[in-house]
């Protein structure tokens, strides 16, 4: 994916750029992207120690598009001094998209990452990306626009996107690819134009891995992320309906089926006790 950027030096500052982008000047202010956090229109979505993300218009090739923009704070000396040997998370963010563009999957179009250093070390970094038009988060795409669908449509609609869903799991992990926090929130869903169900959109990717083999381990985790958060709104026979379809044949083997659903149950079970203390 990389090599279809372009990197730019502007001081101490490295931005890795489309080619078809580089000589806009209207991305000079990737120079310093803090300043499109000030931005009169500037939403923000999220403002935390390790993280800040904005959405912004920005003109890009002659129209004005809406972009999502995520700070990576270096929050502190041990982050930092680590970020001598670790690539930072906008440009792992880059390169995750293309791991899974290349694999045919969708995400926001990528439009820049940005790193800033002093001394080497990482002082923050940015990833840019454009917005995905009329995307919902997976949890809200659910409650508002497939529960309120009525009779038999609605059981039908309902069960094609739970399909789309597990198929969605499953081709990622037949891919060897993995996210390490595949939760509801982040992923976008948008209905297709001029088509009936809808399309999957991959957020937050900083943590995607492509591995030569995929283990179990990876893919539990995987599901129990789902479990713990969109399964919260999905019925006993529609979370098993899921995994029917994730797992294929697998699933009528019975001692398989048992084992799969005890460990995402233990699993998620320990993780809510654990949650439930930090509270």
């Amino acid at each position: 994916m990389e090599a279809n950027y372009v990197r730019l030096r502007r001081g101490s500052t490295s931005i890795w750029v489309s080619q078809d982008l580089q000589g806009e000047a209207k991305l000079e202010p990737l120079a310093d992207p803090d300043l499109l956090f000030s931005h009169p229109q500037c939403e923000f979505i999220k403002d935390q120690k390790k993280i800040k993300v904005g959405r912004v218009p920005l003109e890009i090739g002659g129209e004005v598009k809406t972009v999502y923009l995520k700070r990576y704070n270096a929050f502190s000396w041990r982050y930092r001094l680590g970020s001598l040997f670790v690539t930072s998370g906008a440009r792992r963010s880059l390169v995750g998209a293309g791991t899974l563009m290349q694999a045919g999957f969708l995400t926001g179009r990528p439009i820049a990452a940005v790193e800033c250093r002093s001394w080497g070390m990482l002082t923050k970094s940015f990833y840019m990306s454009e917005e995905v038009p009329r995307g919902k988060t997976l949890d809200l795409y659910w409650r508002e626009e497939l529960i309120p669908v009525k009779g038999r449509e609605g059981l039908r609609r309902r069960r094609s996107f739970l399909e789309a869903l597990a198929l969605l799991f499953r081709f990622l992990h037949g891919r060897n690819i993995y996210h390490n926090d595949l939760k509801d929130a982040n992923i976008l869903v948008c209905p297709r134009e001029n088509q009936t169900g809808e399309s999957f959109y991959l957020l937050d990717l900083e943590g995607i891995r492509s591995y030569r083999r995929l283990n179990r381990r990876r893919q539990v985790k995987n599901l129990v992320q789902l479990h713990r958060t969109m399964g919260r709104f999905l019925g006993r026979k529609e979370r098993l309906y899921w995994l029917k379809v994730y797992l294929g044949d697998l699933f009528f083997d019975s001692e398989e089926r048992r084992r799969w659903i005890g460990k995402i149950l233990r699993e998620s079970d320990r993780k809510d006790r654990r949650s439930r203390k930090k509270r």
